[in-house]
């Protein structure tokens, strides 16, 4: 008897126990579940994303994008586009709405109130769900398909690397390809949608185009294109430039063509510094007409230069660059006051010029060698 109670209460304890693990495998299934469904919500990644576009805080906006590998998204093109998006829109009061599904894309629809107006307007943001390794609960980042456009590729001469606005591409970045010739093709899956400037570069020049991304399938080949300046030298020679025609204008209206800032641009190189001075005196000519009856008591009271522009070129043969600066600039020119007449005699005009001037690479240093300059005087 006994062992039969025994057998009895064994039987039932086991029972109990399966009953109680069952109990307990269910609880903890559904807070599992519970907890993923709660942690996995994407609403609290395009709240993120959708505040910092309110207090225009791009920067985080931009982190909280999805780049995968093979996906371009320029930082700058993207904040522009951003800033563009935030100047025209009104939001006083806004609703956040449950996430949906939209053609297979997780989408939080947030619906932005102007009060003043009376209107709404609806800002969509769409998310990824991705999982790494065994990661239960996913990590939720912003898609920007929509700003983006597919298959973008740039081909480039074996020696140079590519750069977009500036920002070197590196093979993280793209599907980077050479072939037979040497030719290096970038191949983007896509890449965000914009104005470029395109440039393959090296230590001492760069080509360069300018494109507007905008349709798929889009192929820039820079092999044939002409050779400019890269940015480092394209800083360089602008500010040499600029520097030259600045001390150049001011020996011309002082009139001395051996004013020593100007000539010591020349390096020491006797056949320029003879050919500078006689063009700052082919200049003078402009300011002071030669025709002017006592010409010698004029003096330049004003000149307004207008904004200095250059095209930059290099020729790899010699290793020379060629800068031309196409400007104009308007000018006044006056005697002084004569005590006893109180009269002044006055004239002006306007001077359309190009100026050009050669550069030689010597030890990575760049030095003036040639100067030419082409004056349109429009007298008045």
């Amino acid at each position: 008897m006994k062992v039969k109670i025994k057998g009895i209460l064994k039987s039932r304890i086991v029972t109990l126990l399966g009953i109680l693990l069952f109990i307990a495998v269910c609880i903890g299934t559904g807070s599992l579940l519970a907890y993923i469904e709660h942690e996995s919500d994407p609403t609290e990644q395009a709240v993120i994303y959708f505040r910092a576009f309110i207090q225009q805080d791009y920067e985080t906006m931009y982190e909280c994008i999805d780049r995968e590998n093979g996906y371009y998204v320029n930082k700058d093109l993207y904040i522009s586009q951003m800033k563009q998006v935030r100047q025209n829109m009104v939001i006083d009061t806004y609703e956040i709405k449950e996430p949906e599904k939209e053609n297979g894309k997780i989408v939080v629809a947030i619906e932005c109130t102007d009060t003043d107006a009376d209107t709404t307007q609806e800002m969509k943001i769409y998310l990824n769900k991705k999982r790494k390794g065994l990661q239960i609960v996913p990590d939720y980042s912003i898609n920007v398909d929509l700003m983006m456009v597919d298959n973008f590729s740039v081909v480039i001469s074996e020696g140079n690397s590519l750069e977009l606005n500036g920002e070197e591409i590196t093979d993280n970045m793209a599907d980077i390809t050479t072939d037979k010739e040497g030719n290096i093709t970038y191949n983007f899956d896509a890449a965000i949608n914009g104005q470029y400037n395109v440039s393959a570069t090296n230590d001492y020049y760069a080509v360069t185009q300018e494109i507007h991304l905008t349709e798929k399938d889009t192929k820039v080949d820079l092999t044939g294109e002409n050779y400019t300046a890269n940015e480092k030298y394209t800083q360089l020679l602008t500010d040499h430039g600029e520097q030259l025609i600045k001390q150049f204008y001011r020996a011309v209206r002082n009139r001395r063509p051996s004013y020593k800032k100007l000539i010591a641009n020349c390096e020491e190189n006797n056949r320029l510094i003879k050919k500078m001075q006689k063009l700052v005196e082919r200049s003078e000519e402009v300011v002071y007409w030669p025709e002017t009856r006592n010409i010698e008591n004029y003096n330049v009271i004003e000149m307004k230069m207008s904004t200095l522009k250059n095209t930059i070129k290099y020729d790899p043969d010699t290793k020379q660059y060629i800068v031309t600066y196409r400007y104009n600039y308007r000018y006044t020119s006056s005697t002084d006051t004569a005590l006893y007449t109180s009269y002044v005699d006055t004239f002006s005009g306007r001077c359309r010029t190009t100026m050009t001037l050669t550069y030689s690479l010597e030890n990575d240093n760049v030095v003036l060698s040639d100067i030419s300059i082409k004056n349109r005087n429009n007298k008045k």
